[in-house]
């Protein structure tokens, strides 16, 4: 599966130019439709394709057995939705009542050392769901976070420079790395996924070489540190910050044109260019808001680590995308979603944390990570499969 196909297999179909309503029953600007939450596969409203009846069978009244199919379709569509949010509890239960776990994990400290390990990630996901909505996939995340953290710490311990201004210099960093991103893929046409590893490699190499290989760790105010090991009515300060992204981008993802504009452009691109879409245009505001976010992760990764570490950014990279694709499998199944994502990063987190007190070695992070990641493709795929036969059957059923 190539990653600029990844959200077109796992969001429905956009309509053609003629189609006067979207799926979600909502009619869009110049008779098109936006792939919306009525076409998820497993949804029980009218949209969902395969589950129409014919209007003859519904003037002729019930049909047997009706109820029991609505009844069995209702709680697969419920299981499918909350799956990943009742494997998160199973787990939590399991390192709850084990021996090896039960002293140490269901404590308040544990639970608040999980939520503040997680904000880099969070932000790092929040940020590689917006261009892999529209159809393409950010590689370079991780390490574009790596190099905001060092060069924030740099503008501190070389420039001098107040405590804001360095926040926003390391967030316009990240920024720049995604025009780059955007521009390289929208002007030369190649697959998101070779530009971005290629750029990730480049960003590795200059990190290397500005630092020698070494941490910055002298000038950095204390007012960051204390922010970055903080707490806020028992709450780290770094959540309200993932709370902030989260409303942030989900309002952007839900409640704007561009946020229509993504999905359309994932779900098929040539005829989001037909309704008048500028795509390329999404595309490269898509990475640069990835590169945003991305800035930002490693101004919290300085704040919370202490020190502009050139080694440690790359480490995010893999976790993030499984995040983002195992968070598909949540609430809104088959597509990238902010809630999600956080309860597949909280999933991952607990799995990860559980093991570690049970004494497991450390290969147990990238192996339950690979896992999930390839759990995640593994189901995108089947939902894709499972949902091209009924899109066939209801064109040919329809008039």
């Amino acid at each position: 599966m190539t990653p600029d196909r990844t959200e077109a297999s796992m969001a429905s179909a956009v309509p053609p130019a003629g189609s006067a309503a979207a799926a979600d029953g909502t009619a869009r600007p110049g008779g098109a439709a936006v792939a919306g939450e009525g076409t998820v596969a497993g949804g029980s409203g009218p949209g969902v394709a395969g589950q129409d009846e014919p209007a003859g069978s519904r003037a002729a009244g019930p049909q047997p057995g009706g109820t029991m199919r609505a009844m069995r379709r209702r709680g697969t569509s419920l299981l499918q939705r909350y799956s990943l949010v009742a494997l998160l509890g199973i787990s939590i239960g399991v390192y709850g009542i084990w021996g090896k776990t039960s002293a140490v994990f269901l404590t308040a400290a544990d639970f608040r050392n999980i939520a503040s390990s997680q904000a880099v990630l969070v932000v790092l996901t929040l940020g590689l769901i917006i261009p892999m909505i529209s159809g393409s996939l950010d590689l370079s995340i991780g390490n574009a976070a790596g190099l905001s953290s060092v060069a924030t710490a740099a503008f501190y311990a070389h420039g001098h420079v107040p405590l804001l201004v360095g926040v926003v210099l390391g967030i316009a960093v990240g920024a720049i790395i995604g025009v780059g991103n955007g521009l390289l893929v929208v002007l030369l046409r190649v697959d998101s996924f070779i530009i971005t590893l290629g750029t990730a490699s480049v960003i590795f190499g200059l990190v290397i070489w500005y630092t020698g290989g070494q941490s910055i760790v002298l000038g950095i105010p204390q007012s960051l540190l204390s922010f970055g090991g903080g707490k806020l009515f028992g709450i780290p300060d770094s959540v309200y910050v993932v709370t902030v992204v989260a409303l942030l981008v989900w309002y952007l993802l839900e409640q704007t044109p561009f946020g229509r504009s993504l999905h359309a452009v994932g779900s098929n691109k040539a005829a989001a260019r037909l309704v008048g879409i500028r795509v390329e245009r999404v595309t490269f505001i898509a990475f640069v808001l990835s590169g945003a976010f991305a800035g930002l992760a490693g101004v919290l990764l300085l704040a919370s680590s202490g020190a502009g570490n050139p080694q440690i950014g790359q480490q995010f990279t893999l976790t993030a995308v499984a995040a983002a694709f195992l968070g598909a499998a949540s609430f809104k199944v088959g597509r990238l979603n902010v809630l999600g994502s956080i309860v597949a990063i909280l999933f991952l987190a607990v799995n990860i944390t559980g093991l570690t007190f049970a004494g497991v070695a450390d290969w147990i992070n990238q192996l339950f990570t690979g896992v999930a990641l390839v759990a995640a493709i593994a189901f995108a795929t089947a939902l894709h499969r499972e949902r091209r036969p009924r899109a066939r059957s209801t064109a040919q059923d329809s008039p």
